[in-house]
């Protein structure tokens, strides 16, 4: 048992972090999707990539009514600083849920005020593609809207990228946002 609990349940909607509009929808107040209505799923990490796909996705939600979106954040250990992934626990599970706690915060509260029906999910674990994808699934999403960082030819090929591999594993659309618009040459 955990000596810490979670802040974020990973793998869940928590109950603190969904909006006024899910818990109509869930007693039936809200039309059933259909009609134009979309499910989102947006992968979040903090990144500028990632608040621009947030902004899009929230634009494509308000512009087809009773949508709604799917907040997502995957924690890996590499990024909480963990080399070997035996050594996990509860503490880092704990430790995950915190730090996807604190990056899902603001765009859920961005959600509310716009009064988009909005889920909240925070997952722990080393295949962030194959996790975008199995939650994508998991939902019911429509489309997956991320953030693009833009690695580069060479970076990008050896390393791979996290945006690639979501796009050639999906089954659904994926839209990629970069976190800038590069500057436009006059004709």
């Amino acid at each position: 048992m955990s000596p810490h609990p979670d802040p974020v349940l990973p793998g869940a909607a928590t109950p603190a972090m969904r909006s006024d509009a899910d818990e109509a929808s869930a007693r039936g107040d809200i039309a059933a999707a259909g009609g134009g209505a979309l499910k989102l799923l947006v992968p979040l990490d903090g990144s500028a990539a990632s608040q621009r796909a947030l902004e899009y996705a929230l634009g494509l939600a308000a512009a087809h009514p009773a949508s709604g979106l799917v907040l997502l954040n995957v924690q890996t250990g590499d990024e909480l600083g963990l080399w070997d992934p035996q050594a996990r626990g509860d503490d880092e599970r704990f430790a995950a849920a915190r730090r996807s706690q604190k990056v899902l915060r603001r765009p859920f509260e961005t959600c509310r005020e716009r009064h988009l029906r909005c889920e909240v999910r925070a997952e722990y674990g080393d295949a962030v593609a194959e996790t975008i994808v199995r939650i994508a699934r998991e939902t019911g999403a429509d489309q997956i809207v991320m953030g693009a960082r833009g690695l580069g030819r060479l970076r990008g090929l050896i390393l791979g990228s996290v945006t690639t591999q979501v796009v050639h594993l999906a089954d659904i659309p994926v839209t990629l946002v970069k976190a800038r618009p590069r500057h436009r040459l006059n004709s």
